[in-house]
């Protein structure tokens, strides 16, 4: 399982590695133990809903489209530096419209007076 796991990463063969992990997790809660489900528990992929734009053939827009990807831990390693990036800018955003709202409120107060 582990050599096809590899083959199929370095491919980049999402949704059959998706499905490798679940034989190969139906095959550890058979005949594994606990130490070895964890492991492959631990290599299962989040998945996420995300939209593309559609085009036919001529390259006109059909709309938008939902598909599923699929996440999975060992490879988050390359794209956490960015994800880490845009979650200190939504954290920064909140703080600043925070700030806005309570300062705003602040001059409503003062306008009472």
């Amino acid at each position: 399982f582990q050599r096809a796991h590899d083959q199929m990463k370095e491919a980049g063969l999402k949704e059959e590695r998706v499905l490798l992990l679940d034989a190969w997790r139906v095959f550890e809660k058979q005949k594994g133990d606990a130490e070895s489900l964890a492991k492959v528990d631990a290599m299962l992929p989040r998945r996420v809903k995300r939209k593309r734009m559609r085009t036919d053939e001529h390259g006109a827009e059909l709309g938008w489209e939902e598909y599923f990807d699929y996440h999975f831990p060992d490879d988050c390693d390359s794209n956490a530096g960015n994800l880490k990036i845009l979650e200190m800018a939504a954290k920064w955003k909140q703080a600043q419209q925070a700030q806005d709202s309570s300062s705003s409120s602040e001059d409503e107060s003062d306008d009472e007076e």
